[in-house]
């Protein structure tokens, strides 16, 4: 009997730590499964949050128009108030190509050369590699304030054996006047610490 009460007692005292193991580990797991669960919500509230609060910034950012509109008078022969309007809204700066060429009397293009006739240049127009610039600035919805030309008369008739009469077209460009970077990238020309267009001297 001794020997079994022994046996019992020493039997109970080694099956102690192992119960003893066991609720510390379910401790651990609980505490572990606790702080899981409360990180997930938090993350998931503060998710949800972002989602209902966070509203998106409306873009007001407007692009600049830049265009132009040619103005001129035509009486038979008398090209006349040949100007340049800045129809866009912002600043630009103004150029024109004068392109020559004949016409029959139905205004369809016929062979034969044909020269520009001469013509006086409006002030702070500078005439450049077949461009003819105007260096100043002009204001959206405004002109230069000098025509190209106030008058120019064409050939109404050629006599040679090509005939036919004088056209004329004025092709204008605008390019913004700021910043610098643009008017030197579209056409290569650089602007004075005044804002007015530097326009090289006419080989």
């Amino acid at each position: 009997m001794y020997k079994g009460k022994y046996e019992d007692k020493h039997r109970e005292e080694a099956a102690a730590p192992a119960n003893e193991k066991t609720l510390r580990t379910g401790r651990v797991t609980a505490i572990v499964m606790a702080t899981v669960l409360l990180l997930a919500l938090a993350i998931g509230g503060t998710v949800a949050w972002l989602s209902t609060e966070s509203a998106p910034i409306t873009n007001t950012f407007t692009p600049s128009k830049v265009a132009c509109e040619v103005q001129e008078e035509f009486n038979g022969t008398v090209k006349s108030d040949v100007n340049v309007k800045n129809t866009g809204d912002i600043a630009a700066f103004i150029r024109v190509k004068l392109v020559t060429y004949r016409t029959n009397d139905k205004g369809e293009h016929i062979g034969g050369t044909a020269e520009l006739p001469s013509f006086t240049r409006g002030a702070n127009w500078v005439e450049y590699k077949g461009y003819y610039y105007y260096t100043l600035p002009v204001a959206a919805g405004s002109t230069p304030v000098t025509n190209l030309t106030d008058s120019m008369t064409l050939v109404g008739s050629y006599g040679d054996t090509d005939g036919g009469k004088q056209a004329i077209d004025v092709m204008a460009e605008a390019i913004q006047s700021v910043p610098e970077a643009a008017v030197k990238a579209a056409w290569g020309l650089s602007i004075d610490t005044n804002g007015n267009l530097i326009v090289p001297p006419q080989n």
